[in-house]
């Protein structure tokens, strides 16, 4: 019984999605990121959001109707903002080069639940007009979950990358920063 409902439930799946198996489609995207701070610290300071860009291109594979495993290279401002007590707002910014690769869930047409693994490649870090790059571990890790929604060619992607590596070189149990980051693109996909 159970074998009979899996087996229709995918049979559903793949008559509502817009590719072919074997279809590879490329997606150059853009839009905001959103990160902050995540983990321990030791400072007294409240920890905000800093906005910045994403942008990139992702390529996708369709190994069912139902199922597409992607790839891509993004740029994407993270860090967060610092409220001291008596200051102005001190913000933290590390600019990546990200590399997620996803499975795209399709569970209904053009909708896709995504997670996969990403790892990032530091570009700079700047604590206001401090470079602390020499201060930053140079590599990260994150594990990327989200949803998209395909109208047409035009795709929304909304992801949460939840970091695994900390970004200070110099972590300790009481201050260990991990940079997580909220992602909200638009795309447009080709078919190859």
């Amino acid at each position: 019984m159970i074998f009979v409902l899996v087996a229709w439930t995918v049979s559903a799946l793949a008559q509502n999605t817009f590719r072919e198996t074997g279809t590879v489609t490329i997606q150059p995207k853009f839009g905001v990121a959103v990160g902050y701070l995540a983990g321990n610290w030791t400072s007294t300071a409240d920890n905000k959001l800093r906005a910045g860009v994403a942008l990139g291109v992702e390529a996708e594979y369709y190994a069912a109707p139902w199922i597409g495993i992607a790839a891509g290279v993004n740029y994407a401002m993270q860090g967060w903002k610092w409220s001291l007590q008596d200051s102005n707002d001190k913000i933290q910014k590390y600019n990546y080069i990200n590399i997620p690769a996803v499975c795209n869930f399709y569970v209904v047409k053009g909708l896709a639940l995504k997670t996969g693994v990403q790892v990032g490649f530091l570009l700079n870090a700047h604590y206001d007009d401090v470079d602390i790059k020499d201060a930053s571990n140079t590599v990260s890790f994150a594990i990327p979950v989200g949803l998209s929604y395909e109208s047409g060619n035009i795709i929304l992607d909304a992801r949460y990358n939840f970091a695994v590596t900390h970004v200070n070189k110099n972590a300790t149990s009481v201050d260990k920063w991990r940079s997580d980051l909220i992602q909200l693109t638009i795309g447009y996909k080709f078919e190859l």
